[in-house]
């Protein structure tokens, strides 16, 4: 939201209260912590308002219909059995974070609507290339990295499957289109070095690579005590350098040093932060919601990292781990049935048996880049296509399946 004013009232994109003077130093970081994308949405949608009612609307109505683009295509694919039905309702309802993010001031809604155009594209454009469905992949592909930093680097995804597609169709119009995502993320970044001197997309890389992926492995080698030491150790060099590049770099590259001494510890860190991705219950997000203060010592993760499973159980109100179980038992269920559906399309029509691996592939990508930040949060762009899957492997066992149909679209 600060960004937004700052966009209007200043024509400047920076997340904090804008100052006197020009910013230096640290303060730099904020002219890119935040891209472009959902500043600009809060403008169009009232969003320096005290209570941004329109854009939590339509965040809303955007969590409607991307649910309701996976139950549509479940029930004209699948044909579900009515008792199906009922688990599917169960599977939506125990995932909070998808009621929680559509009534939060934050990009996860419209970051999800966009993967899920960039799902359907992806996978009418590997069934039948042609233009305009790469174009709609391109420009999804546009607006999600313009949202969220994570998706930055599908630029080069998509511009190395349309060269694909190109070079079998021998049309290379598809390559053309498949590349504007990576000319976009290219102006972004010399737009960036413009008004920073250092050649990035956002500085949120540096603050996750400095305060995660290395201050994570300091902790399991030496201790939280260390930990804090050698994060402020770092700030402490690094605002003493010149200029805001040599900072970040400095950050860079003592964040690097420590993960390169300690490969396999901080390789079960992003393990760890994957399965997150998918499992984890989401304790910050439904205490932030319902306004329930935090755990004098910390949330469940941490407090089980510190005290052990049981310690945990013991500290945290009983309806609070009531709710975080249920949910987590759900999440298991979802990635079971979801492994199942995966198996299953396997048998269908190319379509189908291609729209799996988009599907797949955009959840190992978010999984992959998220790493060691792994929460229930990151999961929530691409959760219909988990949903999607999941609701696949709700089909009973021996039940025959009704003749192919073509998905929404094209029948």
């Amino acid at each position: 939201m600060q960004a937004a004013e700052n966009l209007w009232r200043e024509g400047v994109l920076y997340a904090r209260p804008w100052p006197r003077e020009l910013p230096s130093g640290q303060a730099v970081q904020e002219f890119t912590i935040r891209p472009v994308g959902y500043p600009l949405a809060l403008l169009v949608l009232g969003g320096l308002l005290k209570v941004p009612f329109l854009a939590l609307l339509f965040q809303n109505l955007l969590s409607l219909l991307n649910l309701g683009l996976v139950l549509r295509w479940w029930a004209r694919t699948v044909r579900p059995q009515r008792q199906c039905w009922k688990w599917a309702v169960v599977l939506v309802l125990l995932f909070p974070a998808q009621l929680i993010y559509a009534n939060a001031v934050m990009s996860e809604m419209l970051l999800q609507t966009m993967v899920v155009g960039i799902f359907w594209g992806g996978m009418w454009a590997v069934e039948s290339p042609k233009p305009k469905y790469m174009a709609g992949v391109a420009a999804a592909t546009v607006l999600a990295l313009l949202l969220k930093p994570v998706f930055y680097p599908m630029a080069l995804v998509v511009a190395g499957a349309g060269t694909v597609l190109a070079w079998r169709q021998k049309e290379m119009r598809l390559a053309a289109i498949a590349g504007i995502p990576m000319l976009v993320a290219g102006l972004y970044l010399g737009w960036n070095m413009q008004r920073t001197g250092y050649l990035h997309f956002s500085s949120i890389a540096e603050i996750n690579l400095l305060h995660y992926n290395a201050a994570g492995v300091v902790r399991q080698v030496s201790g939280p005590e260390a930990e804090e030491a050698w994060v402020a150790a770092v700030l402490k060099d690094a605002n003493q350098q010149v200029g805001f590049a040599e900072r970040q770099l400095l950050i860079r590259t003592r964040a690097l040093v420590v993960i390169s001494e300690h490969p396999v510890v901080y390789a079960r860190q992003h393990m760890q932060g994957m399965g997150a991705v998918f499992f984890d219950p989401g304790r910050f997000d439904i205490s932030q919601f319902l306004g329930v203060a935090p755990p004098p010592d910390g949330g469940l993760l941490g407090q089980i990292r510190n005290g052990g499973f049981f310690r945990a159980l013991t500290r945290l109100p009983i309806a609070m781990l009531a709710l975080l179980g249920a949910v987590l038992v759900a999440n298991l269920a979802r990635m079971a049935l979801a492994v199942r559906g995966f198996l299953l399309l396997g048998n269908r029509a190319s379509l189908l048996r291609n729209g799996r691996w988009i599907a797949a592939g955009l959840l190992f990508y978010v999984a992959l880049l998220t790493g060691p930040l792994g929460a229930a949060r990151f999961l929530v762009p691409v959760w219909p296509l988990l949903l999607g899957l999941a609701l696949v492997g709700l089909k009973a066992p021996g039940v025959p399946q009704p003749q192919q149909r073509a998905p929404m679209g094209e029948d």
